[in-house]
């Protein structure tokens, strides 16, 4: 069903405009862990925004960025959130895209409450602390939103945040597949009058990393197929920023329709699936088979989590652990395919009930 969203009314404007101007400072933005298109396009909009209103704007992230094309664009506007934080938090604190529920354990003991959200979301909002907030349950993109503040508030649209924000619709929509309202459509309509063909075509077929083939070669040797279900790891690797790539390739395969592939660093297990099935939601079956181990980030076709490995540190770290690392590596693959595995057949079996 096509959902009307509600438009950024007069007061609103008003209140969003004051802590703007408020902000002498200078507005530090946080985004979700290893944020994806959609959080990057938005931050940036926002940037656009406050430097419209004269506002020295920084963006921080934690974890893996899922499109370095779109890091390079954002430039130094945009940066890894240092270990010791200092004057990140000292400034304006806007939340794009996230809630305070969804930011590490250790970041919002941290901050004391956020000046400022614009995100999507489908938990209890009503509780949360803010100066202001404006979220939203019934959308999953806040690019779309973004695309409404800058109308509203007549931010020019320039081409290149124009392509970004066309780019994070398309790509959260999987072009309008997914995730369509009539806002977005608004949206996408809006910006398609100044977008830059040339960027687009860039953003859409980056370029691949030799890491990537590497990554490939090895989720082809370890993959595991039950039914139309492929589970595999590409092992350890220094830049898990492939993995969304590999889970592509591997819905190539015929007969594949689900995809879940893990990768394992020095500090974090990373667990990135895709899926074309329309009957399932990933982000949900994500939620029932990891929820207690991290965020779980994604839509009703993909999802993702960053699952730290705690004491286990100590085992990639250390040297002449091969054999530990290999044991380590098979324990983490039954865990992962065992629970997602059995989070489906679960969910399936309900369906056969009813």
């Amino acid at each position: 069903m096509v959902q009307i969203v509600k438009k950024l009314g007069f007061f609103k404007r008003r209140k969003f405009k004051h802590i703007l101007n408020t902000s002498k400072s200078g507005l530090t933005i946080l985004l979700k862990p290893d944020p994806n298109v959609d959080s990057l396009a938005s931050a940036y909009a926002l940037i656009k925004i406050a430097e419209y209103f004269h506002i020295n704007a920084k963006c921080y992230f934690i974890g893996t960025a899922h499109h370095k094309g779109l890091l390079n664009i954002m430039g130094h506007n945009i940066k890894h959130l240092p270990d010791v934080i200092t004057d990140e938090l000292s400034r304006t604190v806007a939340l794009v895209g996230v809630v305070p529920s969804e930011l590490p354990e250790e970041l919002s003991v941290i901050m004391d409450k956020p000046d400022l959200i614009i995100s999507h979301s489908k938990v209890a909002t009503k509780d949360i602390q803010c100066r202001y907030k404006d979220i939203r349950e019934n959308i999953e993109i806040t690019s779309t939103l973004m695309v409404q503040y800058m109308r509203r508030l007549k931010v020019p649209m320039d081409s290149t945040v124009a392509t970004v924000l066309m780019f994070a619709i398309r790509d959260s929509t999987r072009t309008f597949l997914t995730n369509v309202n009539l806002n977005g459509l608004e949206a996408y309509h809006y910006v398609l009058g100044y977008m830059d063909n040339d960027l687009l075509l860039k953003l859409e077929t980056p370029a691949v990393k030799p890491e990537t083939f590497s990554d490939l070669a090895n989720a082809i040797n370890n993959k595991h197929i039950k039914g139309a279900y492929l589970l595999t790891n590409t092992g350890y690797v220094k830049d898990p920023s492939t993995l969304s790539k590999v889970v592509k390739y591997m819905l190539d395969l015929e007969g594949i329709s689900t995809a879940l592939v893990f990768a394992v660093n020095t500090s974090n297990i990373y667990v990135y699936a895709n899926s074309n099935n329309i009957e399932i939601n990933m982000k949900q079956i994500f939620k029932k088979a990891f929820g207690h181990c991290g965020n779980i980030l994604g839509g009703s076709s993909y999802a993702s989590i960053t699952i730290p490995l705690g004491v286990f540190c100590a085992i990639t770290k250390g040297k002449n652990c091969d054999d530990s690392k290999q044991l380590m590596l098979e324990t983490i693959s039954n865990s992962i395919y065992n629970r997602f595995l059995n989070t489906i057949e679960e969910g399936e079996s309900k369906l056969e009930r009813n």
